[in-house]
C-alpha cells in the first residue's frame, strides 16, 4: 500500500522532533502525531537492535576488560559501542 506524501502538520513535526530526541510523547498532540512518534521511535529501536546483532559477541570479554580499565578514575563510564 503506497501512501501519498504530504507536509507534516505542526503536531506531527513536534512528535517527530520528540521521537528523534528520545523525549516522551506529549499526550496533548493529535492521533496522527502519535502515529508519527510511534513510527519513528520503533524504527530507531530496530536500528539499535540491528547494530547490536551485527556486533561480534566473541569480542565481549576483551572489550569488557578494556572498558573497565579505561573507566577507572572516571565517575561515569561511557559505552564503547556509541
Amino acid at each position: 500500500m503506497q501512501q501519498q506524501s504530504r507536509p507534516l502538520t505542526y503536531d506531527e513535526r513536534k512528535a517527530a522532533e520528540a521521537a528523534f530526541r528520545g523525549a516522551p510523547f506529549d499526550p496533548q498532540l493529535s492521533e496522527s502525531a502519535r502515529k508519527v512518534y510511534l513510527g519513528i521511535s520503533s524504527a530507531m529501536a530496530n536500528k539499535r537492535n540491528e547494530a547490536f546483532q551485527e556486533y561480534d559477541l566473541s569480542q565481549m570479554p576483551d572489550m569488557a576488560k578494556r572498558t573497565s580499565n579505561e573507566s577507572q578514575g572516571r565517575s561515569r563510564a561511557k559505552s564503547s559501542l556509541w
